[in-house]
């Protein structure tokens, strides 16, 4: 599938009303509208809270803000969602509006949408919420094989439900996997293999792709991005206005993503301070270098399939910064359009 620099966000916007956030989502993402995910407005919002009802021992704390595996409940509980998980029992995993309201309210927002060509919604990755997530003693539950076994699982039902709800809304649907914490796997504080990170992320890959969604994988940090061009997904999305020369290192992976049709959703559009001094001129100027960048090394920018989004999501920012960051993400994707 080939994208014309169509433009769409990463999930968190900055809002607590869901009707005001899928408003602004709508009036602007026309083409690729998302789902809003709202962690200013509850805890149960965070992006691994979100996902994580169904989950054995699952101990929360709202007023804390906490969230962990108690060990001593997993017995009791774990052969019930593997049983649901085996039976194929997706409404067992399904989100529930209180982790999710932009995702209920989604539906009623795009009544009257003309111009969708896809909707997205996204997921957390096994191995990001693997190493945030932990037991009572601080312990991830990505070093305990059963936890770590049963929450991939876990997610790859949650997704499945998810891509069954947005169906029912408009037949082409985009997920993102979000892994933040990709930038942590070859490093000496992770004890974990890149050929088991890369054998969890397949297994949520492949769930999704049989469901007939599309998949993309979005990191916001640097990482080793071959694990990610070499897996069976449609769209890599990562922060081209910091890590862009990084990136390019790996021009040969790069080169094969896109000569297989893979798009690079371009985060081009900084989550940070530094939009207040960005335009959209110096936006694309810095596309052209980032493009030049690949080509000089071989990628043919003809090949090139692309999205446009902002670096990260907007949830952590002050609604006036994150107004602009939607204002130039569109800006942006509207100008590349317009220069083919």
């Amino acid at each position: 599938m080939k994208f014309n620099f169509e433009a769409t966000g990463v999930g968190s916007v900055p809002f607590t009303d869901p009707k005001t956030a899928c408003r602004v989502i709508c009036e602007n993402f026309k083409s690729i509208p998302f789902w809003p995910q709202l962690p200013k407005r509850s805890f149960l919002e965070n992006m691994y809270v979100q996902y994580a009802e169904g989950l054995p021992g699952l101990s929360i704390d709202e007023e804390k803000k906490t969230i962990h595996i108690d060990t001593s409940k997993v017995a009791a509980e774990i052969e019930n969602v593997y049983s649901k998980y085996l039976d194929g029992d997706v409404e067992f995993f399904r989100i529930s509006e209180a982790r999710a309201k932009g995702l209920y309210e989604f539906p009623e927002a795009l009544k009257g949408c003309k111009d969708i060509k896809h909707i997205k919604g996204h997921i957390t990755g096994p191995l990001s919420y693997g190493l945030f997530l932990t037991d009572q003693n601080k312990r991830p539950v990505i070093y305990d094989k059963d936890l770590f076994e049963i929450l991939t699982k876990t997610l790859v039902m949650k997704a499945r439900w998810q891509i069954r709800r947005l169906k029912k809304i408009h037949p082409s649907v985009i997920i993102f996997i979000d892994e933040p914490y990709l930038v942590s796997i070859g490093s000496s504080f992770v004890n974990i293999s890149a050929e088991n990170a890369a054998d969890k992320l397949d297994e949520l890959v492949d769930a999704i792709k049989k469901e007939g969604a599309i998949c993309g994988i979005h990191c916001c940090g640097n990482t080793d991005w071959s694990i990610l061009l070499k897996r069976d997904i449609d769209i890599l999305n990562f922060d081209a206005y910091n890590f862009m020369k990084e990136f390019s290192l790996y021009h040969a992976d790069i080169k094969n993503f896109t000569s297989r049709g893979g798009t690079i959703a371009w985060g081009m559009v900084p989550t940070s301070e530094a939009i207040d001094t960005e335009t959209r001129k110096s936006l694309i100027e810095r596309y052209e270098e980032a493009v030049k960048m690949l080509s000089d090394k071989g990628v043919d920018r003809n090949l090139i399939s692309s999205l446009v989004t902002p670096s990260c999501g907007v949830g952590a920012m002050d609604e006036t910064r994150a107004a602009k960051v939607i204002e130039m993400t569109v800006a942006l994707s509207a100008k590349l359009i317009k220069n083919g």
